[in-house]
This record gives structure tokens, C-alpha cells and sequence, in this order.
């Protein structure tokens, strides 16, 4: 079957532990949102929304790209499950045709279109209506969720997001292997180690 996914990106925090604003990091040709950006605008997802929080007027001006719709989510602070239903709340007002939700964060630098497609691909190969990436035990994002879950979506409030309800309905979960691309960037350590990390394979 042919599917309509959207991609939501979590961009919203203030970036506590970085003293930075992470999402405008130089990373690649851009920076850590905007390779997010880019890497899901090249996959087969019909739309890109981008999900702001603190900063957000500062970070979509330095952001250079089009056909992406940029949102401010005035809850933030609350944590990122608020992010993903605000990114949820805009799908279900503004687009019917969306068949899922793939959500992924605006700090995994390592995180490339294949995995996205191969998500995508995945569901529309009627697999599941829940895809996860594993850690370890654990499921997280990137994942998918079709449409029937975006009301349990629209629930999610604090700091875990979705992993409370991959959790929750783990027997429908698929789990995918990232092999290594689920990189998450949350202190200066971190950036610097990717950064160490991108010189080593040049």
C-alpha cells in the first residue's frame, strides 16, 4: 500500500545541559536541525513539521530551508511529550490525508534518509502500525505511529514522550536495529565526541 507519513522533529528545548543553543551547532554542511531537516526532506515522508519551543524564533531564522512547517510549542518547558502533541494536535486540524506520525529528534546527527525511508517503508508494507528504535531493552524514537494512535499522542505530557506509550503497547511495537545512528547529542561532551567521531571517518 501507498502511505502518507509526516515527519514530525522534536526541536523544542533549551538545551539545559549544553549551555548552548544545540539545535544551531555547525554540524555537516548545516547545523544539527537543519541536517534533521534535510536528511527528512530527501526521505519518502510527504510533509516536515518542525516542532519549537525555546528559541524558536531565533532558530527558524537561522534555519534556511522551504516547504517545511515550522510550530511553537508554548508548553516546552513541560517536557517532550508536550512537543509531540503539539505536533500531533497541528496533523489532526491541518491534515487528514496523514496516515502516520514519524517523530524524530533535532539532535541525532548520525541519523541518515535510509533509516527514515526504511521506517516508512516498513509501515507501508503493512508490517505494523507502531515502529520503534531499540536501545538495548528499551524502545525509542525514531518512531512511527499510525494515525488511529495519534489521540494516545495527544495525551503525552513530560520528559519521556513517546517511550511511556511504546512501553505501554510494546505486543504492537516493531523494533528496528538504528546500528549505531541513534547518536543523541545532550552535552558538549557529546558534540565533541560526534565531531571526533565525523574526523575519524573522513
Amino acid at each position: 500500500m501507498s502511505s502518507t507519513v509526516s515527519v514530525l522533529i522534536l526541536a523544542a528545548g533549551s538545551s539545559s545541559r549544553m549551555g548552548k543553543i544545540k539545535q544551531l551547532l555547525p554540524w555537516k554542511e548545516s547545523t544539527l536541525l537543519g541536517h534533521t531537516i534535510e536528511i527528512a526532506k530527501l526521505s519518502k515522508a510527504s510533509e516536515v513539521i518542525v516542532v519549537l519551543g525555546s528559541n524558536a524564533r531565533l532558530i527558524q531564522e537561522s534555519i534556511e530551508t522551504t516547504e517545511v512547517v515550522f510550530l511553537e510549542n508554548t508548553k516546552w518547558k513541560e517536557g517532550l511529550g508536550t512537543s509531540i502533541a503539539c505536533g500531533v494536535d497541528y496533523l489532526l486540524n491541518n491534515n487528514k490525508e496523514a496516515d502516520a506520525a514519524l517523530i524524530l529528534l533535532g539532535d541525532q546527527a548520525l541519523m541518515n534518509t535510509e533509516y527514515v525511508d526504511k521506517i516508512i517503508d516498513l509501515y507501508s508494507s503493512g508490517e505494523s502500525g507502531i515502529i520503534g528504535t531499540e536501545y538495548g531493552e528499551k524502545i525509542g524514537v525514531p518512531a512511527l505511529f499510525e494515525r488511529p494512535y495519534f489521540s494516545d499522542l495527544l495525551k503525552l505530557d513530560g520528559d519521556r514522550g513517546a517511550q511511556v506509550l511504546l512501553k505501554k503497547l510494546d505486543a504492537k511495537v516493531l523494533g528496528m536495529n538504528p546500528k549505531g545512528k541513534a547518536y543523541d547529542v545532550d552535552t558538549l561532551e557529546d558534540y565533541n565526541n560526534l565531531l571526533k567521531m565525523s574526523a575519524n571517518k573522513d
